[in-house]
């Protein structure tokens, strides 16, 4: 048998034998602390990644089981402000320099209970940082890289809860429980979404008067009186000319999407909202760049506070004036007058011919059609794009303008 057949394996070998009155490190005898440092990188790792809550659940579970002789409760809170600062990745920035104060605890005790975590297996480090200047060469600045740790688990925390676990190293993932972790699984999921029995003191209880009880009948159960408790009101209805069918909404957010880098004033109201008040006129059968015409010639401030108010208060009054007036009172009589002599009537009329043969009505001019007032809309979006990409440095209120007015001719393909 070749000598290293039996070589001792991390996180599945016994760890050895303790020395007369010292105590053993894991109660399962299987448990081995990660003490060099070229095992707690990510690639040579054998713990496998996690996220927040299965972390925050190791971390605890390590420190009550007693794992490592120097975790305590400080332990634990560094972990809890790692977890609070995982990303999607389950990676972490370090930020030695903030973290120690935001804790209370000197920085070398931070050091400390991070490489106890690195020990237990929950942490592994993604990325060294160094004192490399990450700053340009001449700024008088100077920044270092950061350091970056992975949440991992170990697989001693695996095994105790019955965790079914595919591959090795930091890419492991769970994949399934055992009969035993299924119960353990069950009963911690139990224990979480048990209601807390919490009592409120004195100075928070109300008591409201509670409706008598019908005693009527010779039975035992009463019932309280109908009515003592209202319906609840529904908080919020859609006015009538505002509701629309999802299609409709879908249509309404389109043409906003449309209108709203047309028309500058509204360019602050969110899309949504935009679409919403501008349902009734779409519901009017008016086209986007109709909507859009009509609303560039609207008097308002250059940047109201919300655009889709003062779009559905221009409704209300439009509404409000198509109505037509109702007078109940009497209806007044005309008032005698004189009826036009023969005279009169012949003197109107020789006015009439001398103002037709002075000035000859004109007949009507018959109305564009729509896609000619469409395409004239359109050309004069179209002039006002190109005059605002041909402003000067001079022109611009802010430096801001102006670059963006240079980063557009860069995009354009003239």
């Amino acid at each position: 048998m070749m000598q290293h057949a039996r070589a001792p394996v991390h996180a599945t070998a016994a760890p050895p034998r303790p020395t007369h009155g010292q105590h053993r490190i894991s109660p399962n005898n299987r448990f081995i602390p990660v003490c060099e440092h070229a095992d707690q990188e990510i690639g040579t790792t054998a713990s496998r990644r996690t996220r927040r809550g299965d972390f925050l659940r190791a971390a605890t579970w390590a420190i009550t089981q007693r794992l490592h002789p120097k975790a305590g409760d400080t332990t634990l809170r560094v972990a809890r402000d790692l977890a609070a600062r995982l990303n999607a990745d389950g990676h972490v920035a370090y930020c030695r320099d903030t973290m120690f104060k935001r804790l209370g605890i000197s920085r070398r005790t931070l050091e400390r209970h991070i490489a106890v975590l690195r020990e237990l297996g929950l942490l592994v480090w993604a990325l060294h940082g160094t004192r490399t200047n990450t700053r340009p060469a001449g700024s008088g600045e100077w920044a270092g890289t950061a350091t970056i740790y992975a949440a991992v688990v170990p697989r001693a925390w695996d095994d105790a809860l019955g965790h079914r676990v595919s591959g090795h190293g930091y890419h492991a993932r769970h994949i399934g429980f055992t009969e035993h972790g299924r119960q353990l699984a069950i009963a911690d999921a139990r224990r979480r979404t048990r209601p807390s029995h919490r009592r409120d003191t004195p100075s928070c209880k109300t008591n409201h008067p509670r409706p008598k009880a019908e005693m009527g009948g010779k039975k035992n159960n009463t019932s309280a009186p109908r009515g003592a408790r209202p319906r609840s009101r529904r908080r919020h209805e859609v006015p009538e000319p505002y509701r629309a069918g999802t299609q409709q909404a879908a249509h309404a957010v389109s043409v906003a999407a449309w209108i709203r880098p047309r028309v500058p004033w509204t360019q602050g109201e969110g899309l949504r909202r935009l679409a919403f008040a501008l349902r009734p006129w779409i519901a009017t059968g008016l086209s986007a760049a109709d909507i859009a015409a009509d609303l560039s010639v609207w008097r308002v401030p250059r940047r109201p506070a919300s655009p889709a108010s003062v779009i559905m208060a221009r409704w209300s009054e439009r509404a409000d004036q198509e109505q037509p007036v109702l007078t109940h009172g009497p209806r007044e009589e005309p008032a005698d007058a004189v009826p036009p002599n023969t005279a009169f009537l012949e003197a109107m009329d020789t006015v009439r011919t001398r103002l037709h043969s002075l000035c000859p009505p004109a007949e009507p001019e018959p109305d564009p059609p729509g896609f000619v007032i469409r395409d004239r809309i359109l050309a004069s979006f179209a002039a006002a794009d190109r005059a605002r990409h041909a402003r000067t440095a001079e022109q611009c209120l802010t430096f801001a303008e102006w670059e963006a007015v240079c980063d557009a001719r860069e995009r354009a393909p003239w």
